[in-house]
């Protein structure tokens, strides 16, 4: 079976998104050096996106369109965005509809019963592993019902106080072990994660 992958950015407490919306607490060299480093070997094993309803528009809709829009991008954003468009692309939402992306396929899931039905095909599946970069409540579920096989987390050196975790709601103590830490400019980390009880 493939692996789901939760690719995340965080602060140093365990927020993805901080309390104030508009904060701006990423470091743009941290992002620079996060697709010079990191993303490469990301994409290389992965062939699908998985993405929440509410996020899948905004992200595909920055991606898809990079290189027709900003072909002077830096050649490693280009690289992802290129991926992005031939990737699969899962879309979990509440809301029966057609897809507004091409290779996409949406998937109704309305309760957990439905998530860990839905993502459990997409894991059967053949192919590479799954990508998943949230949404926030997405990534909340995933924690929660125990479908993520790999957490990479970009935490950044910053402390926000207050805001939204991926981890609200997981009620058990659960083990993980280190699989390994990439440093990045400007003082970030990329800390790898799986399951204790992965072999």
């Amino acid at each position: 079976m493939r692996k789901l992958i939760l690719f995340m950015h965080m602060s140093l407490d365990g927020y993805v998104s901080a309390a104030d919306q508009g904060a701006d607490w990423g470091s743009a060299d941290s992002s620079a050096d996060i697709f010079a480093s990191v993303v490469p070997k990301l994409i290389q094993d992965a062939d699908t996106l998985l993405l929440g309803r509410p996020l899948s528009d905004e992200l595909l809709g920055y991606w898809l369109n990079l290189e027709a829009k900003t072909p002077d991008a830096p050649k490693q954003e280009l690289a992802y965005a290129r991926w992005a468009t031939e990737a699969r692309k899962v879309i979990l939402s509440k809301q029966d509809e057609k897809p507004k992306w091409p290779n996409t396929e949406i998937h109704l899931v309305k309760d957990d019963h439905g998530m860990v039905k839905a993502v459990s095909a997409v894991k059967n599946a053949p192919g590479k592993n799954i990508v998943v970069h949230g949404g926030v409540r997405t990534a909340r579920a995933l924690a929660r019902l125990g479908l993520v096989d790999e957490y990479q987390l970009v935490i950044h050196p910053v402390i926000l106080g207050s805001g939204l975790s991926i981890f609200t709601g997981v009620k058990d103590i659960t083990p993980l072990k280190l699989k390994g830490v990439v440093s990045l400019t400007g003082g970030a980390l990329v800390a790898t994660y799986v399951p204790a009880n992965t072999a």
